[in-house]
């Protein structure tokens, strides 16, 4: 299986991107501007609070990270409560992973920043 696409973010962290921008030229990457956002109404009332703590500690979250951010309040509040077993805790770390959320995996975690120049605008001028 061959190994997974850098972003263009990512590229750019790296160093990637300098090295070799054509590499990157032909790729897009969908810019979500729209903020996390409050809790959805089918969180209860201390896992909302968890949603509100997570986006307040991970600012680069947006609204596309709203399905995995649910999953994570909803683990941390069990955790919170002491009903979270091992395999919950275990989950509940791959999610925070996924999320840029622990040590090893918060430095991929990048906000994104729009494009600096249109790539349309060389066919409509």
């Amino acid at each position: 299986m061959p190994r997974p696409r850098k972003s263009i973010a990512q590229a750019r962290l790296t160093g990637a991107y300098a090295k070799d921008p054509a590499r990157y030229s032909s790729r897009t990457e969908p810019l979500v501007t729209e903020p996390l956002g409050s809790p959805p109404d089918w969180l209860t009332v201390p896992q909302r609070a968890v949603w509100r703590d997570i986006g307040k500690h991970m600012p680069w979250l947006n609204k596309s990270h709203r399905g995995i951010t649910g999953i994570a309040a909803i683990l941390q509040a069990k955790l919170s409560d002491g009903v979270l077993g091992l395999p919950g805790m275990n989950l509940l770390r791959m999610t925070l992973g996924q999320m840029g959320a622990t040590p090893s995996t918060s430095q991929h975690a990048v906000v994104q920043e729009p494009e600096k120049d249109d790539p349309a605008e060389a066919y409509f001028r």
